[in-house]
């Protein structure tokens, strides 16, 4: 609230000045005064109220002349109302009684009307109409990509709305005729399908997990191309509407598993433009984009079903194939609206594409030797090391990931599949051992030498005590020996003939170096990862915690 007097030219209200009234007179002025803010919002405009009060002059002498307008801003007013107190005793017809009006009248040509009017302007101007989607201290509380995501995601969303319009319209159509215009059947098929949708979401909800946040890129896209088959198993029903329940069961499955997927990683995409911990606002202002754009979608998709329908010559028959043509667009322009938003998400946590793209640029420019890591290399990490926006954006999330190492990695396999015939006791025994490690450590590395391809593979086990560092470490110790193996392949101009008598007659070598490298890299490597933007406490290279395992 805003309050501040005006005084009129030519008087004086000092500390020495007094009035010539009663202490009552004026607590009684003030009580007065309090009373008409309160109800002034309760009285007709352009109308001033008057309280007038005679102090007593009994002692003859002259009253001071007293003129004081005050100003304030009407409480509970979404644009600057304003309005003003006179409190005053100049009123010729009544000389020395005090006087408080509250008075509302302006002209045009007043400051304070002027005032209002561009305020008003500016509050309803296109600039502060589209501030109400975005965060509080835009472009500020946000990092700079929101701005081109949020845009994307606006035209997604509009697309979706039109194309589930479309095919909603087909599905209705469809359920009339399967199910004999009788409403019971009608209804009864519609809970079916929606009850079989939602246990399927949950489903694979369970099979997904952490996935959504270690991948959310991959996961969402996937959803939108989930959402537009399901609007396309929708859209064919009415040629087959005596299977009205199946279809649209089928189709209801898909629909819950990309609302489920979409909701799920747009969280976590949400969590990577917030920069004053603000995630709550970005969720409920990306809450309003979805629904301007489903608004938007809904009325043009009830307008490009109305023009078809109403352009159709038998109205009891679907215009099928205007339909098709009409929804094939808009289901084109949403998968790649998404697609275009993705790439403007930057994750920085760590998974296992995104740790192989990290420490294979840092291990390609070293050599495994006798010292481990050369010291020109640790010095320039740095260089080497990538931030999370140059990984975002040669981030694959459409097609399958395939690792820039071509000795494969296995985390966490059942150890019983390498007790079976055709796995000998000597690198399993190795491996559990540390025979070949420095140091002891949390995980253990094996080599798997009977891959169906013919080719070597490393497998890596972390302890049930295993914590953030130790993750890191062995998975980078991994990284490092499945480049040493690379490079002896290439010496030896055979990538399958690097075995010897059950066991690599390299790989304890490869091992020790590989180990040495790590400690001496590893801890230089997370302090310049946190300086380039990675959280390398948010940690998604296992399948959770299951699969690790606890000697005894």
């Amino acid at each position: 609230m805003l309050l501040h007097a005006i005084r009129s030219s030519g008087s004086t209200l000092g500390s020495g000045s007094c009035l010539r009234a009663s202490s009552l007179s004026q607590l009684r002025s003030c009580r007065q005064i309090n009373l008409l803010q309160r109800t002034s919002f309760l009285r007709p405009p352009n109308r001033t109220q008057t309280l007038s009060t005679r102090p007593p002059s009994s002692t003859g002498k002259d009253v001071a002349k007293i003129h004081l307008n005050i100003r304030q801003r009407k409480s509970g007013s979404w644009l600057p109302r304003w309005q003003t107190v006179t409190l005053s005793n100049d009123d010729p017809s009544n000389p020395g009684s005090l006087r408080c009006s509250l008075n509302k009248t302006r002209s045009k040509d007043d400051p304070e009307e002027q005032e209002e009017i561009a305020a008003t302007k500016f509050l309803l101007s296109p600039q502060n109409a589209l501030a109400v989607f975005l965060p509080k201290g835009y472009p500020e509380s946000v990092t700079p990509n929101y701005w081109a995501f949020s845009k994307w995601q606006f035209v997604h969303n509009v697309a979706g709305s039109v194309t589930a319009v479309i095919s909603t319209q087909s599905l209705l159509f469809a359920m009339g005729l399967g199910a004999g215009s009788i409403p019971m059947a009608a209804a009864l098929n519609w809970i079916i399908k929606d009850g079989l949708g939602q246990l399927g979401g949950v489903v694979y909800a369970s099979f997904v997990s952490d996935k959504f946040d270690s991948e959310p890129k991959r996961y969402r896209f996937q959803a939108t191309v989930a959402m537009q088959g399901a609007n396309v198993i929708e859209l064919l029903t009415p040629l087959w509407p005596g299977y009205f329940l199946i279809i649209a069961s089928i189709s209801n499955i898909g629909k819950n598993m990309a609302w489920l997927a979409s909701s799920a990683t747009r969280a976590q995409m949400n969590k990577t433009f917030a920069l004053r911990d603000n995630l709550g606002d970005i969720t409920g202002k990306s809450g309003s984009q979805t629904t301007a754009a489903g608004l938007v979608g809904t009325g043009l998709g009830v307008v490009i079903a109305a023009v078809m329908t109403h352009f159709t010559e038998d109205p009891a028959v679907l215009p099928l194939i205007p339909m098709c043509l009409t929804f094939l667009p808009f289901a084109v322009f949403n998968v790649y609206s998404n697609y275009q938003s993705c790439y403007y998400v930057t994750t920085s946590s760590l998974n296992v594409p995104r740790a192989e793209t990290v420490f294979y640029s840092v291990l390609k420019e070293s050599a495994i030797g006798k010292d481990g890591l050369p010291a020109a290399t640790r010095q320039q990490l740095e260089r080497f090391i990538p931030t999370p926006k140059d990984v975002a954006h040669a981030e694959v999330f459409v097609r399958r990931y395939r690792s820039p190492f071509s000795v494969d990695l296995d985390i966490e396999p059942a150890v019983s599949r390498y007790t079976g015939q055709g796995y000998g006791p000597e690198g399993l025994n190795r491996a559990l051992k540390q025979l070949d490690f420095v140091q002891a450590e949390r995980y253990y590395i094996m080599l798997d030498e009977t891959t169906t391809r013919g080719t070597s593979k490393v497998v890596l086990w972390f302890d049930k005590q295993a914590n953030g560092n130790d993750l890191i470490q062995g998975f980078f110790h991994a990284c490092a020996a499945r480049l040493a193996l690379e490079r002896i392949n290439s010496n030896n101009n055979n990538n399958s003939t690097v075995m010897e008598t059950g066991y690599c007659r390299e790989w304890s070598k490869v091992i020790s170096l590989a180990h040495k490298q790590a400690l001496e890299t590893v801890p230089r490597l997370v302090e310049v990862m946190d300086q380039q933007g990675w959280d390398t406490t948010s940690l998604f290279l296992t399948d959770g915690d299951l699969d690790r395992i606890q000697l005894q």
